[in-house]
């Protein structure tokens, strides 16, 4: 499973995993993390994860900051990658 795979590079980089946050399409993976510490938050219909929105936001106002300050027109790929 990809996610578990996700939270693997993340101990490795010296992290540790705690919570999930996530929406209604997270739901089947709750029987996966039934035996770990890690704690599952999904939400229900028509609710948002607050704090993934808002980081989500935050990194769309901070590439939109430094598209500004760029002088190009078009954007490599590469480039955005690297922004994000």
């Amino acid at each position: 499973m990809a996610i578990k795979q996700v939270i693997q590079i993340y101990h490795r980089c010296g992290f540790k995993v705690q919570y999930l946050l996530g929406d209604g399409q997270f739901e089947h993976i709750c029987k996966y993390f039934a035996d770990t510490d890690i704690t599952i938050n999904v939400t229900g219909r028509n609710e948002h994860v607050l704090a993934i929105e808002r980081a989500i936001r935050t990194i769309k106002e901070r590439i939109w900051a430094i598209v500004n300050q760029l002088p190009f027109k078009a954007y490599p790929h590469r480039l955005i990658v690297e922004m994000v």
